[in-house]
């Protein structure tokens, strides 16, 4: 057996819970950008159009939706038994919507938007740095599909057919979301895109057709996928976070669920979180900008948690080199090597292009973004570090494991 080296070192149970607890945060993150979205969907059904760049608005229905949906959830209320219809309602049917009717409007309306100089858009302009900060939008869609590895044992010959179902899944996220960025860009003059307005796209094709309540229709079903996202996100990542409080990570009082199995202190500390996050969109103004520099920190988040997923993979394999897996990346240690130093370089481009400003952003408040995310990541990072430090033996539960049964045991 292969000597461990110095990673277990580096990699110890402390690091597992800044692991845990970034997952948790840059939930926080995230579900604040899917609350603004579902914000603008409000302003699109009600036809309050001017609310649709009113930080104020924004602010205050993310903060509102989230706390509803918490005390739904630690009531009882099963409404995450709705994600897979509100994924299809409300993610898949207006995605249709938008690649199909969306391309006859464009072809109808500028028969040179898909002209062969069109696809140059498809690559980032590497001649202006703005761009690039845009590749944390790109990189959300993919942040979290590590999760589906948890099935890699329910399916016939995991070692062929899952990595085809994720290369599958990837090449069709890339493809559909890539030709619906052009045909969005068709659509809606350049510079002019609203990052959190999902049915802006939809309302320059309706209202070109002089049938613009179907817009409203397409912003209610988007208002839905936005629900189950948040709602599907908003125990998800707390059961993380439950576990660590059981393994002596955080205070007792993080450890006590209710009848309905759900950590209560845990659900409030996370709503608090959102509305300290969802108050930038009050006291900052210029929504398109919060929205981008939101999202970016979300990105810059789970990228430091991949990389413990990586470094976790190289120290596995050296210390464990002979055990059979259901999946392992072919190639031996060359491949398992080489997998991880491409992975670790192209997160660290991404990592890079989180600290360019977004080209939403003023010149005079550049500095400002930069050291946003430079003290954002930093004390992000300190905090659980800081609490794993001074935890106490007293606080580890004397059964770290959920009761049998519990949806927090899945």
């Amino acid at each position: 057996m292969d000597r461990p080296g110095p990673f277990p070192t580096l990699l110890s149970p402390r690091f597992g819970f800044l692991a845990a607890w970034l997952v948790w945060v840059q939930m926080c993150f995230g579900m604040v950008t899917v609350g603004a979205a579902f914000a603008d969907m409000i302003a699109t059904i009600t036809g309050a159009k001017a609310l649709l760049s009113n930080d104020f608005f924004i602010g205050i229905i993310v903060i509102a939706i989230f706390w509803l949906i918490t005390f739904l959830i630690i009531k009882g209320v099963p409404i995450t038994a709705i994600s897979t219809y509100g994924t299809i309602i409300g993610l898949f049917i207006p995605l249709a919507v938008l690649l199909i009717f969306g391309t006859i409007f464009a072809f109808t309306h500028n028969p040179g938007a898909f002209a062969p100089s069109a696809a140059d858009k498809i690559l980032p302009d590497l001649s202006d740095l703005g761009t690039l900060s845009k590749l944390s939008g790109i990189i959300f869609l993919f942040a979290g599909m590590e999760q589906a590895s948890n099935f890699a044992n329910r399916i016939d010959n995991p070692r062929k057919n899952y990595p085809r179902a994720i290369i599958l899944a990837t090449c069709l996220t890339a493809g559909l979301f890539t030709y619906a960025g052009l045909v969005t860009d068709a659509l809606v003059a350049e510079g002019n895109i609203a990052l959190a307005d999902p049915a802006q796209a939809f309302s320059v094709i309706f209202s070109g057709w002089n049938i613009p309540w179907v817009t409203a229709v397409i912003a209610g079903m988007i208002a839905l996928s936005c629900i189950t996202e948040i709602s599907a996100w908003t125990v998800g990542p707390s059961r993380s976070m439950l576990r660590c409080a059981r393994e002596g990570s955080l205070p007792p009082v993080f450890q006590k669920t209710n009848r309905h199995d759900i950590p209560v202190a845990l659900m409030l500390l996370q709503a608090v979180i959102v509305t300290g996050i969802a108050l930038i969109f009050v006291f900052i103004p210029g929504t398109n900008g919060v929205f981008n520099t939101i999202l970016t920190m979300a990105v810059a988040l789970y990228c430091i948690v991949y990389i413990f997923i990586i470094l976790s993979g190289i120290i596995y394999r050296r210390r464990h080199p002979n055990e059979k897996r259901a999946f392992q990346i072919p190639g031996g240690k060359v491949g398992m090597w080489v997998t991880s130093i491409v992975g670790l370089a192209g997160i660290a481009f991404v990592m890079g292009t989180s600290f360019i400003p977004p080209e939403s952003l003023k010149t005079s408040e550049y500095p400002t973004y930069i050291l946003f995310m430079l003290l954002g990541i930093t004390v992000l990072v300190a905090i659980p570090l800081i609490i794993y430090h001074l935890r106490k033996p007293a606080w580890k539960a004397a059964d770290p494991t959920p009761p049998q049964g519990s949806p927090l045991r899945k």
